[in-house]
């Protein structure tokens, strides 16, 4: 079974901008989904706010709410690591499935590497190495962007919860080096426009 687990977080405060840019981003996944036929799959919306009655649930997808935005920690890695951990638990997703993380407020494009491949992968991780700003590849880079990223799921349970501002990226990407190389799929690019951090977006 293929996973894919779909980031947000609607605190208080989200502006409108933020629920377009969620709205814009699952549903460009959706149409990617049906364009390339993929099948046995599930979809999940996670949010961590705790609130249930959102627009998310408009979507058709599963949807799963968390309170862990409100752990006592300035990181969000560790927020949203959690969230993927519990969908885990909660969904029950076995060790032999595949998951592909994916953050809500990116937006796919019509040509994305990332995708073709996952539609009838057996690899066991696809991944971009490096950063956005600094590219790598090779297997020996301890970064990675988590943006949109897939793995199975025995080895995202192997993923270490960041210590005080450590970057999230770092333990997904150090996660890899329990997998044999010839099981990574390296993309040239994910094809995905992310704005990490802002509202303005740019293609990985």
């Amino acid at each position: 079974m293929l996973y894919f687990i779909v980031t947000t977080s609607l605190p208080e405060n989200s502006q409108t901008s933020r629920k377009i840019q969620y709205i814009n981003g699952i549903k460009k996944l959706r149409k990617q989904i049906k364009k390339l036929n993929i099948k046995n799959y599930k979809m999940i919306i996670v949010e961590n706010n705790g609130n249930s009655d959102t627009f998310l649930n408009k979507f058709g997808c599963l949807n799963y709410y968390t309170n862990n935005n409100f752990l006592k920690t300035q990181n969000k890695g560790v927020k949203e690591l959690k969230d993927i951990l519990d969908c885990i638990t909660h969904f029950e997703i076995k060790d032999t499935d595949f998951i592909v993380k994916m953050t809500g407020r990116y937006v796919l494009n019509d040509d994305s590497e990332f995708m073709n491949v996952i539609k009838d992968t057996s690899c066991d991780c696809v991944i971009k190495y490096g950063s956005y700003s600094n590219p790598f590849d090779c297997f020996s880079c301890n970064d990675c962007i988590t943006g949109l990223i897939g793995m199975r799921c025995k080895y995202v349970k192997k993923i270490e919860f960041p210590i005080g501002v450590d970057c999230v990226e770092w333990n997904w990407a150090k996660a890899t080096k329990l997998i044999d190389d010839k099981k990574i799929h390296m993309v040239d690019k994910l094809g995905i426009s992310i704005c990490p951090g802002c509202d303005t977006y740019f293609d990985v």
